[in-house]
């Protein structure tokens, strides 16, 4: 199995990381990982040139993207922001445009498992993470195997007893 983890957090070794990493440990195969906050992520000019051939950035989002559409699995991962995904992540989705305008390229059928951690104890976030599998996942044709949630994890550490424990039984839904 090929599989393209993304750590949308700014904070390398936080819980975001934590957790992927944790995942990558229960899958096999082939791994990459990518921290958005160390990679050259330029904005989508919407100049539609992707509609007819390649992004006209050349940059680390179509090294990921180009990853992914060879990939199995997809695992994305961000903490929740003032309700909703970082900077670093949602510049990223929003380079999948080339993807989603490109006939010739498609997501369609790949795994995704998605990671979120929040300070936020309580389900405050939920409708925010529900419509994660719907945009931009599921339209793009992705499956959602699983989505984890660790809340109150404001601290790196904290709150992460529960997203642990479903990680360690998410080998059965591969």
């Amino acid at each position: 199995m090929k599989t393209v983890a993304i750590v949308g957090s700014p904070r390398k070794d936080g819980n975001c990381d934590i957790l992927v990493n944790k995942l990558l440990e229960k899958i096999d195969g082939e791994k990459s990982i990518y921290y958005l906050n160390e990679l050259d992520i330029g904005f989508c000019k919407a100049c539609q040139a992707c509609q007819k051939g390649e992004c006209v950035k050349d940059d680390d989002a179509r090294k990921i993207i180009t990853e992914m559409l060879e990939a199995d699995l997809f695992i994305f991962s961000s903490p929740i922001y003032y309700g909703q995904m970082s900077g670093q992540a949602k510049t990223l989705i929003d380079r999948f445009y080339q993807v989603s305008q490109n006939p010739d390229k498609t997501l369609e059928g790949t795994k995704v498992i998605e990671i979120f951690t929040q300070a936020q104890p309580s389900d405050a976030f939920a409708a925010y993470i529900d419509s994660m599998k719907v945009i931009p996942f599921g339209y793009m044709g992705m499956e959602i195997v699983d989505t984890i949630v660790a809340k109150g994890a404001a601290g790196k550490g904290d709150g992460l007893e529960e997203a642990i424990a479903q990680i360690e039984k998410i080998g059965d839904k591969l």
